[in-house]
């Protein structure tokens, strides 16, 4: 039975306490306005009783599905940026407030700075600007958890590529004539490259998907170690008179083991 006929301040602070506990949403927001007057005009006015850790307990299980909570990734992030010091907080949400693709509000925002965060405490990076955007890169690349990005009908951004900045992002493509023309970029091998005396015969010859495909697969690692891999197993199979077929299944599952870390 009730105590007073009004909520007493031991009743508020028990209330707030125990949205706090369980992720109930209590702010000034309608639906959290809402929740207070479900949960409240259940346990004082239609059980009479007053509002304790005990009879809030019960309230939740029996009006649970007309509460609104916290999402789980507010709650996820609010317990991660918990771990760093208000210095570190103004970095994040410097940097946050200087991305104009990057989610950084809604459920969305949070998963990414939980993302993104939790890579640098959990390899004990600084988290300042760089470290964020070496995380944003990494993250981006790992694939896994989701990064989101503004405009999800876009493809996913390649202004990072293994963790570093991608020089070549937003810059206009090469065609594939001009591609063709040099034999060495940046000083590897171009497998697009075709020699002049060859390009008339190549132009006349029906297209090999094969060959395309093995042509892909040839980018696919960027390192040097890597595609002196790639290249060692496409000449073994020109050396051993092997399909394109073939090659191209050796390739990719030379590619999937390294993607594996095997």
């Amino acid at each position: 039975m009730r105590t007073s006929p009004s909520i007493t301040q031991v009743e508020k602070n028990a209330y707030t306490a125990f949205c706090q506990q369980h992720n109930i949403l209590n702010d000034e927001s309608p639906a959290a306005i809402q929740n207070g007057e479900h949960i409240g005009g259940y346990v004082a006015g239609t059980w009479g009783e007053d509002l304790t850790e005990q009879t809030l307990t019960v309230a939740l299980e029996k009006l649970r599905d007309r509460l609104t909570f916290i999402p789980a990734e507010q709650v996820e992030c609010a317990e991660i940026l918990a771990k760093l010091d208000q210095g570190q907080r103004d970095a994040v949400a410097s940097w946050l407030s200087r991305q104009s693709r990057l989610e950084t509000e809604g459920p969305k925002g949070f998963s990414n700075v939980s993302v993104l965060v939790a890579w640098l405490l959990n390899r004990r990076y600084s988290v300042d600007a760089s470290g964020l955007d070496m995380a944003l890169g990494n993250a981006q690349n790992s694939g896994h958890r989701k990064i989101w990005w503004k405009d999800s009908t876009k493809k996913e951004s390649r202004e990072y590529v293994h963790g570093r900045p991608n020089h070549a992002f937003n810059q206009e493509p090469k065609t594939k004539a001009a591609a063709a023309s040099q034999e060495y970029v940046n000083g590897r091998k171009n497998h697009a490259y075709t020699p002049p005396e060859e390009a008339q015969r190549v132009a006349a010859q029906p297209v090999d998907s094969w060959q395309q495909i093995i042509d892909i697969q040839m980018k696919q690692w960027v390192t040097p170690s890597q595609q002196v891999k790639l290249e060692n197993e496409l000449s073994a199979g020109v050396a051993a008179g092997r399909s394109r077929r073939d090659i191209s299944s050796s390739l990719a599952a030379l590619i999937r083991d390294q993607q594996k870390g095997r």
